[in-house]
């Protein structure tokens, strides 16, 4: 089997399943459909519990759990922190220590 066919049968798996359930929802539709009934303010460990309660996907709920320290007093609240984050750059991971010469 050749790079070709794979590549057409990947597309055709994800077409029949996106016929089955539906094309992936935007993440502001994911996080309100997650958070749904979510009285707030509420800390991003309580977020993660709504989510699992409302049996979001497992990419929306590592986002919830990647929100920083701090209560969130709305969706506006959390979609700008998840906006803010995505924003920042990488950090680069550290630089190795030279052993010194002394």
């Amino acid at each position: 089997m050749n790079d070709d066919m794979t590549r057409e049968r990947l597309v055709q798996g994800v077409s029949e399943l996106e016929a089955r359930v539906g094309p992936p929802l935007p993440l502001t539709q994911s996080l309100q459909k997650a958070l749904l009934g979510a009285v707030f303010p509420l800390t991003a460990e309580e977020l993660t519990w709504v989510a699992r309660e409302n049996e979001a996907p497992s990419s929306v709920i590592s986002l919830l759990g990647s929100l920083p320290r701090g209560r969130f007093s709305s969706m506006d609240a959390v979609t700008s922190a998840l906006e803010q984050d995505a924003a920042r750059p990488d950090p680069l991971p550290p630089t190795p220590s030279l052993p010194s010469s002394r």
